[in-house]
């Protein structure tokens, strides 16, 4: 049986935005050493800061809050001499409130959950402000560590005082606003080729975890063209519906996507319907007897409050171009 293992990383002031002293002054995030960074999803070595959004439950909480991971690489991919070569988990308004949850010196210990083909990160806090026996044993072994910095990675038996949740609410989640800024003002791009062939695979579920999650969000959990969803818990019969699908280059994008129920999601992906710059449906002349395809025709999307997130008419030209129609030239097997 393998050991479980947890990541303990002791804070600096650097990576928490304090500058000759004072808080506040830069971003703030833990800085992840390349020690450990197979703890957490791989990240490209090919894409400009590369990044996704990982699930993180912070100390004293049960909801999941998605939080950036990212590769800071231009060092790398643009050769500047003077550029960035590291990782690095970003706090934000849900994971460190007010900005100063965190202070120099602490210990932050994440746990790593696997639930449904992904991760999950716990974080327990052992602040230096009271520096109990916990916290010591930690420091300790953090200092005891073979790898530099105020990182360690630990057996989860050697350290019994941290208390596992025995479930996680998987339906108790939040998406921060400034990681709905960043996903919004991402451009619409198509990931290289030699990233989709190599090392897409790797990052495929998360990215596509990540895609539907925001998706679903901005469409207020309805599908697009009927605007309802049937919902139980954490149960929901919608999918992420690629317009312009990932085997063609089309990026994980909100902008490339609509949340449809799966039925529909099926007849949109083999061309029975599209969708036109105005945002209406128009169903193939083929399929008009069927009656949900009739019922739909001509009928305008639900539309993201914020226009921002609404499908890129580029993807919408492609699907038209590409997808609509296709089912005609298929062929059909009895």
């Amino acid at each position: 049986m393998s050991k479980e293992i947890i990541y303990a990383r002791k804070l600096y002031d650097q990576e928490l935005g304090y500058r000759k002293g004072q808080p506040k002054k830069a971003g703030r995030y833990f800085f992840i050493s390349k020690e450990c960074i197979a703890y957490f999803p791989p990240l490209s070595t090919l894409i400009k800061n590369d990044h996704i959004l990982i699930k993180i439950i912070p100390p004293d909480s049960q909801k999941i809050v998605l939080s950036n991971y990212v590769y800071h690489n231009d060092k790398i991919t643009d050769n500047k001499s003077h550029g960035r070569d590291e990782y690095r988990l970003y706090l934000n308004s849900e994971t460190d409130t007010e900005r100063n949850f965190f202070k120099p010196g602490d210990i932050a210990v994440l746990y790593r959950y696997a639930v449904e083909n992904e991760s999950i990160y716990k974080i327990f806090y052992f602040p230096v402000s009271q520096k109990d026996n916990h916290y010591k044993r930690l420091e300790a072994m953090i200092e005891e560590s073979r790898i530099k910095g105020g990182h360690a990675l630990i057996e989860a038996s050697k350290i019994p005082f941290i208390r596992l949740p025995s479930r996680i609410d998987l339906e108790d989640r939040v998406i921060p606003k400034e990681v709905m800024e960043d996903v919004l003002s991402e451009p619409l791009e198509p990931l290289p080729a030699e990233v989709m062939e190599n090392e897409f695979l790797f990052t495929r579920t998360i990215r596509e975890n990540n895609f539907r999650e925001l998706l679903l969000f901005f469409y207020d959990y309805r599908c697009a063209v009927t605007g309802s969803a049937m919902r139980y818990k954490n149960l929901i019969n919608l999918q992420a519906a690629h317009i312009i699908p990932d085997e063609h280059g089309g990026p994980p994008h909100p902008k490339n996507g609509l949340p449809l129920s799966r039925d529909l999601h099926w007849a949109f992906d083999i061309g029975f319907f599209t969708v036109d710059d105005q945002y209406e449906i128009n169903v193939h002349e083929k399929v008009k007897d069927i009656q949900i395809m009739r019922e739909i025709n001509n009928r305008k999307i639900i539309l993201p409050q914020d226009n921002r997130a609404w499908p890129s008419i580029h993807s919408l030209k492609w699907h038209r171009d590409n997808v609509f129609g296709i089912f005609t030239s298929k062929t059909l097997e009895p």
